[in-house]
């Protein structure tokens, strides 16, 4: 009987040891063939007696972990529910599809049914991700405890040696451990489980995702071919009964109406997320109303840049209608054509009166045209009433089309090439030939192309519409929310970032344009394969390899490195530490660092894109440093001489500086040279090695205060102290003199028989000097002149030499 339990004992830890090994991947049976060898020989020794007591209390806890650890099944059993929900719902679809007959659904329900697959596939993907972890952490329990157990029944073994209050305490560690086994044992047997009822379903989905693929891609290959006779031929056309629309339609709404289901529940988060944004939207934007009325009081903005927001109730639809849109991009088609429809009248209400007028009609009726496309892809049943149903709608559209195009080219000059031709009359011309094709291509019997090129231009032409009403919106937004009309220094830096905001905003939306416009137009799914096998092919060139997608993702993170290291700095520069009470030149300083390190960041981010090791560029530098130490010396002097600049600031933007003779502003401080403006107007690049090196005169360092200081000669009979007070008084009376310390005349002595009386006065900051000094020489010239006081000219000896009075006589004979 003992043997027996032994050797049930045993069977458990092979099992769950059987299962790790199973769960930690190939690694574990691609041992080498020395680790297979030495494999046998490792023995679990028994544990020394000295240290049995403190491995048992350090064990015992171990073993609770693992206990509590596997107990808490909170997300096990989340896991297993979820599983069931799925399980019913795959079946339920592919029940649903097994109904529906795949070749008679349209190209958008074909898409919306692929989208339901891929959301399961989804969902099972994360179950799965759950599980293995789940399962993992487990195994490891489960692992430890059997190594464990073993080393406790080793140690059990040869227990006649030690006292029996060891030996009660190794029973009872292996009877726990044994215990803990058994608990660990059956949620680890529940993971493995719910993983392999996932894989089993995630390869049912997978095979009916494929299936629908392959019609998907049967109905692109059939773009170019006739896949129906012609319209006068169609069956169906004798006979039209109800019922069969009516089964169309119950068929069409089934399928979206079950996406959009499991599409909300699967999204149920950023689906609240959302609606709490748009109900906040509201508010915020009749908010914004008001300051943009303001602004505009203030002529900070112009009353059409912000006329959207007039307007809050039509933004706020269209914004939501978009917020519908982006959260249905995976979702149901049919509730993204409701959403987009729902903008319909908001856009027209935020749409510029001269595009209004630039498209006529067409902005009015494509609303309508939009909805019965829409109505006429849900019933198919009958073939002729929907192949003559999309004619009509299509020649419709086209004579809309051809009219406006017609009134569009009334409006060029005659003679104008083709490629100088308006945007819009380019426009209209393409969707005409588009509509014309789909026209031709129903009457002969190529149904897909005519759907596609139909469905395209309303699509892209609708979408059009509204993504620009979109865009004003966003300009409106940017604007209203980054300026600010308190100071002017940073309503100018508000004004950048609302020039970045809305260029970010017109990028995005554009992009998102193109991406839908592509789509539409069948085009995007292959363009996106062809594009993905270029950037993911390899080229090799001896040991380097190097795919095209690591070149142009370095490219282009070099360039989103650069563009937003030159934003961040234009807007710390202008709008946010103007508004922080900072030393002067510390601005410039932190932005300055903020780009360079930015850039840093952005290159070293752009070297690991390209495949290149980051970790090792301290290798690269090591052996670089020899090259630099000899070869760039100077450039390397520069830059250190840049950072000191920076850091310890002896000169700011905008400070007059005198170095070695030349003599202007302070233009720009970069990280190897410095700009300095000249007040002739020239800039002149000096190397920041220089600026440390030579002597540096700073005239603005602690501020922007000079002394001016002017003479005044007299006549030694005016009595000194009458100049000296006019003097100080005509300067204290000069707007931009300071009163502490208060100006000053002195007499500097006699020269040649004249007085000579210097005033010296100081400027408050922040005036020019220059004109300062101008005024103040003008006006003592004048106090001069009204209170008698003469300014004696300077008088000058001529020596004649030997023979000039000939010269002289000669001279004054012509004068006469």
């Amino acid at each position: 009987m003992d043997g027996l339990v032994r050797a049930r004992r045993g069977i458990l830890p092979i099992l769950l040891l059987g299962i790790a090994a199973c769960l930690s991947g190939p690694s574990s049976w691609a041992a080498t063939p020395e680790e297979s060898a030495a494999a046998p020989a490792a023995t679990v020794g028994p544990i020394p007696t000295a240290d049995i007591t403190a491995r048992a209390d350090a064990d015992e806890h171990r073993i609770q972990t693992a206990v509590q650890r596997a107990k808490q099944d909170d997300e096990l059993l989340r896991l297993e529910a979820s599983l069931g929900r799925l399980s019913d719902s795959i079946n339920r679809l592919a029940q649903q599809s097994a109904e529906h007959k795949l070749d008679d659904l349209p190209m958008r329900r074909l898409e919306s049914l692929q989208r339901h697959w891929q959301l399961y596939a989804r969902e099972l993907t994360d179950l799965r991700t759950r599980a293995s972890r789940i399962a993992r952490e487990l195994s490891e329990d489960a692992a430890a405890l059997t190594s464990m157990r073993a080393q406790w029944s080793a140690t059990g073994r040869d227990a006649q040696a030690i006292a029996p209050a060891l030996r009660e305490r190794v029973d009872e560690l292996i009877a726990k451990t044994e215990q803990a086994e058994k608990t660990v044992a059956d949620p680890l047997a529940k993971s493995l489980h719910v993983g392999r009822i996932a894989g089993e379903l995630a390869r049912q989905v997978r095979d009916e995702e494929s299936e629908v693929q392959q019609r998907i891609d049967e109905l692109d290959r059939r773009l170019l071919s006739m896949d129906a006779p012609p319209l006068w031929q169609s069956p169906g056309r004798s006979r039209i009964e109800l019922e069969p629309f009516r089964a169309g339609l119950r068929q069409s709404l089934a399928i979206e109406s079950a996406l959009a289901r499991d599409h909300d529940a699967a999204n149920l988060g950023l689906l609240r997320v959302l609606v709490a944004s748009a109900l906040l939207l509201l508010p915020l934007l009749l908010w914004l109303r008001s300051r943009a009325r303001r602004l505009v009081a203030d002529g900070l903005v112009t009353p059409d840049s912000v006329k959207p927001l007039s307007r809050p109730w039509a933004a706020w639809l269209v914004l939501v209608a978009l917020f519908a849109v982006v959260f249905d991009f995976k979702g149901p088609a049919v509730r993204q054509q409701l959403f987009m429809l729902l903008a319909w009248l908001p856009m027209l209400r935020l749409l510029p009166s001269r595009l209004l007028s630039a498209v006529g009609p067409w902005a009015y009726l494509s609303a309508g045209f939009y909805m019965l496309n829409m109505l006429a892809s849900l019933p198919v049943s009958n073939e002729f009433l929907y192949r003559s149903f999309l004619l009509l709608l299509d020649l419709v559209m086209l004579a809309t089309v051809v009219m406006l195009f017609v009134r569009a080219r009334r409006e060029v000059p005659v003679g104008t090439p083709a490629h100088k031709q308006p945007v819009m009359v380019l426009l209209l011309g393409a969707a005409g030939v588009a509509l014309g094709l789909a026209v031709v291509s129903n009457l002969l019997g190529n149904v897909s192309l005519a759907v596609t090129l139909a469905s395209a231009v309303l699509d892209s032409s609708y979408l059009g519409l509204v993504m620009y009403a979109a865009v004003t919106i966003v300009v409106a937004l940017a604007q209203v929310l980054f300026i600010r009309h308190d100071v002017s220094q940073v309503a100018q830096g508000g004004r950048s970032w609302a020039q970045t905001g809305a260029q970010v905003g017109r990028a995005l939306l554009a992009v998102a344009f193109v991406v839908i416009l592509l789509q539409s137009f069948r085009i995007y799914r292959p363009l996106s394969d062809m594009l993905a096998s270029a950037l993911n092919h390899v080229f090799t060139l001896g040991t380097l390899s190097l795919s095209l997608g690591n070149v142009v993702a370095f490219v282009a993170a070099v360039f989103v490195a650069f563009w937003v290291a030159r934003v961040i700095r234009q807007v710390l520069q202008k709008d946010v530490l103007p508004s922080m009470s900072l030393p002067r030149g510390v601005g410039n300083s932190i932005s300055s660092l903020t780009y360079y390190f930015l850039i840093t960041f952005g290159l070293l981010t752009a070297l690991g894109l390209l495949g290149f090791p980051v970790g090792q560029l301290a290798i690269v530098f090591g052996a670089l440093g020899v090259g630099i130490g000899f070869g760039l010396q100077d450039v390397v002097k520069n830059f250190v001489a840049g950072l000191i600049l920076m850091f310890e600031r002896p000169i700011r933007p905008g400070d007059v500086v005198d170095i070695a003779g030349l003599l202007g502003t302070v233009n720009h401080i970069g990280i190897r040279a410095t700009i300095v403006t000249t007040f002739e107007g020239a800039d002149v690049v000096i190397p920041n090695g220089v600026l440390l090196a030579d002597k540096l005169v700073n005239w603005t360092l602690s501020g922007t205060r000079r002394r001016i200081e002017l003479e005044v000669n007299t006549r030694p009979d005016v009595p000194a102290e009458r100049t000296m007070e006019l003097l100080q008084r005509v300067a204290r009376d000069i707007e931009g003199v300071s009163v502490l310390p208060a100006p000053e005349a002195i007499v500097m002595g006699l020269n040649g028989g004249l007085l000579q009386i210097s005033l010296r006065a100081w400027t408050v900051e922040g005036v020019n000097w220059l004109v300062v000094r101008s005024n103040l020489a003008k006006n003592i010239r004048t106090a001069l002149a009204e209170a008698g006081i003469e300014v004696p000219k300077p008088q000058s000896e001529v020596h004649l030499s030997a023979g000039a009075s000939d010269v002289l006589e000669r001279f004054a004979g012509r004068v006469t």
